[in-house]
């Protein structure tokens, strides 16, 4: 089973919602990176402008003894840990020149020491700390100044910023994501207008109107050449189909003088077996090259945008025609139906040469002593129903083809009278169709009704 495959307007808006999921995730996510980087960065450069603090205090006496002299308001900011922050300061041989505050002094004195400076993060209990350890070398002396901030003090308010940077920026980029998708969804539709414009005129583009094209004045410029091609072919379709039409006609017309002298040469001399042999072939001829000619003179229908025809008065001029054919084979015609006039989008000759040829084709399938019935309705539609063999299920489909001929033709005819009934109910934008039933066959002709007003 083929499914349908999906519109340029549905892949492209998958597209894009897809894009802008993807948007909304890494949006955020992206924001929170380059927020904690930066909320890095300025820890870092605080914790750098503390160290130096402590280090430009830092001194070496002349017996070799560390010394830390740190002015009232920073000695009070270490040993009480006011903005979180915790100091340790500890020379190259273990000696500890100022621990503070108490709290912190056991982490603080733990941290290695290296030749370069670098940073840590601790995590005790629920307190996170972030700190970072620098050497300071006086001569070919080395002591360290360890400094560190609680990261969840009340003090400190960029970390509670990148806590709950994230779900912020997804409830603030969700809505303008959707807002975007809105905006792009009606840009799409319009961008596509034209295109959607141009398959609907393709569509409208049926066999016997190949003089249409397609329209691409506002098609987008990658498309356009796509359209120019379609209009090309359809060209050269116009153009081939118009030579056979030609040939078709002009063969006829170049049978039909040639058939005529024939026949009238079998008819001349008297009754002869052979001459009782060659009329049914010579009128079979006649026949087939008349419907070519039918053929050829309802593809070069061009109906004017007024037509209209009474389908009920065609309908009994065609009853009134076949009547005597009818009961010279031992056979009925009925006319039933509305019988107030019914007014339809066609030409009366070509409407007319339509159920003519249905009627025939009912004529010939029906057994001697049973009824054509031609029901005409009021919405524009006649049917014609016999009560012969029908049409297999497995032919039913292939039955308005041009010579398509199904066991149910018998010898006779060249599978060409249902094909005139087509074109002429495609020409006026009609429709011919078949059912089965219980007792036969019946054709459906419909075309579109038209209230008369006076």
């Amino acid at each position: 089973m083929k499914t349908r495959a999906p519109s340029i307007l549905t892949r492209i808006l998958w597209l894009h919602l897809v894009a802008l999921a993807a948007a909304a995730i890494l949006i955020p996510l992206a924001g929170n990176l380059l927020l904690n980087a930066s909320a890095a960065t300025l820890q870092h450069r605080t914790l750098r402008t503390h160290a130096r603090s402590v280090a430009a205090a830092l001194d070496l006496t002349p017996d070799g003894r560390w010394t830390l002299d740190l002015s009232p308001d920073l000695k009070t900011l270490y040993e009480k840990g006011y903005g979180g922050f915790a100091l340790a300061v500890i020379d190259d041989r273990g000696a500890v020149l100022f621990d503070g505050p108490e709290s912190q002094s056991e982490l603080l004195q733990g941290v290695q020491r290296r030749d370069t400076p670098y940073y840590f993060e601790h995590k005790r209990g629920g307190d996170v700390f972030y700190g970072a350890s620098f050497p300071q070398k006086l001569g070919d002396r080395t002591a360290w100044v360890t400094i560190a901030q609680d990261l969840d003090h009340p003090d400190i308010i960029v970390d509670d910023i990148t806590a709950g940077f994230l779900g912020r920026m997804l409830l603030l980029t969700v809505p303008v994501l959707l807002v975007l998708f809105t905006i792009d969804l009606l840009i799409v539709r319009r961008a596509l207008t034209p295109v959607v414009n141009t398959s609907r005129a393709a569509q409208n583009i049926q066999p016997g109107r190949m003089d249409q094209r397609l329209p691409t004045d506002d098609l987008p410029r990658e498309i356009r050449p796509l359209a120019d091609a379609m209009n090309d072919a359809l060209k050269r379709l116009e153009l081939g189909h118009a030579r056979q039409k030609e040939f078709t006609a002009d063969a006829a017309h170049e049978l039909r003088t040639p058939l005529t002298i024939l026949r009238m040469q079998v008819d001349a001399p008297p009754d002869s077996p052979l001459s009782q042999q060659l009329r049914p072939s010579i009128d079979l001829m006649t026949r087939i090259v008349g419907q070519l000619l039918e053929i050829a003179e309802v593809d070069a229908i061009a109906p004017a945008g007024d037509v209209r025809a009474d389908l009920r008065s065609v309908a009994t001029d065609v009853a009134v025609a076949l009547t005597p054919l009818a009961l010279s084979q031992n056979k009925r015609l009925a006319l039933t139906g509305v019988e107030a006039p019914v007014w339809v989008a066609a030409d009366a000759p070509f409407l007319f040469r339509a159920i003519r040829n249905l009627v025939e084709n009912a004529i010939r399938h029906t057994p001697a002593g049973t009824e054509v019935d031609i029901h005409v309705r009021a919405e524009g539609t006649v049917l014609v129903t016999d009560h012969g063999p029908g049409v297999a299920e497995a032919d039913q489909p292939f039955i308005f083809r041009r010579f398509w001929r199904s066991e149910r033709s018998g010898d006779s005819g060249a599978g060409l009278g249902l094909a005139i009934v087509q074109g002429i109910a495609t020409t006026y934008s009609g429709v011919a169709t078949y059912e089965s039933t219980l007792t036969g066959a019946r054709f459906r002709l419909s075309f579109r009704a038209i209230e008369m007003i006076d």
